[in-house]
């Protein structure tokens, strides 16, 4: 091979391997979907089922992630309730998000006192926590790419290229987050799930970038 073949071959070489990131397609849009999640986990709101002391059938809702957390551990007749929540609450303790705090006795005339036990949320455990419009979202994992669906040619807009991107994206919790969704029965057994998503991606001189990257 001559001088002049080599260095051509050489710098066709070289630009194959500079446009292959920006090149349209399922793995490529996979890596970049992907390179997007591990970044931004999985966070949901998640709210323990918590049975009143006044009666058994009285429940209401306490969301993970919030600042204080109180959970009767005895009713009027002296009997153990929320053992199920107390132990999901417990799990996060154990994972340094919470820590119990001093526990309450509510006097009742005529009836058994009620125990209340009060659960503090760490620093550690507001920094798993995103504040929304309707209340704090609990991080739990994070989620992959398991298969492309479709995605539209790149296509100029606003003086960028972009590229919609549907796909199936696989919920990946952390250890600790397996067992206390297993714990939360089968109201959160759906959270696992496979589900169909979409993204905006666009085309960057490093490669297809998730808008969400952007902004």
């Amino acid at each position: 091979m001559n001088r002049t073949s080599f260095t051509a071959l050489t710098a066709a070489l070289l630009l194959a391997a500079c446009s292959g990131g920006n090149e349209a397609g399922k793995s490529t849009f996979k890596k970049a979907i992907d390179q997007y999640a591990e970044q931004h986990g999985v966070c949901l709101p998640l709210a323990l089922n918590v049975q009143n002391p006044q009666g058994f059938e009285a429940r209401a809702h306490v969301t993970l992630g919030e600042a204080l957390i109180r959970m009767a551990e005895t009713d009027t007749h002296g009997n153990k309730i929320n053992r199920e929540a107390h132990s999901q609450i417990e799990l996060l303790e154990d994972q340094g998000f919470y820590k119990q705090a001093d526990t309450e006795t509510l006097p009742q005339p005529d009836q058994k006192d009620i125990k209340i036990r009060r659960y503090e949320l760490t620093d550690k455990g507001a920094a798993q926590t995103l504040e929304s419009p309707h209340g704090p979202l609990f991080c739990i994992g994070t989620q992959e790419v398991e298969k492309i669906n479709w995605f539209t040619e790149p296509a100029p807009a606003n003086g960028i290229t972009v590229s919609k991107v549907s796909y199936q994206a696989k919920f990946k919790p952390e250890r600790w987050a397996e067992k206390l969704l297993k714990k939360g029965g089968a109201e959160w057994a759906n959270i696992e799930s496979t589900r169909t998503q979409t993204a905006t991606l666009v085309q960057t001189n490093e490669g297809w970038r998730d808008i969400r990257e952007l902004r």
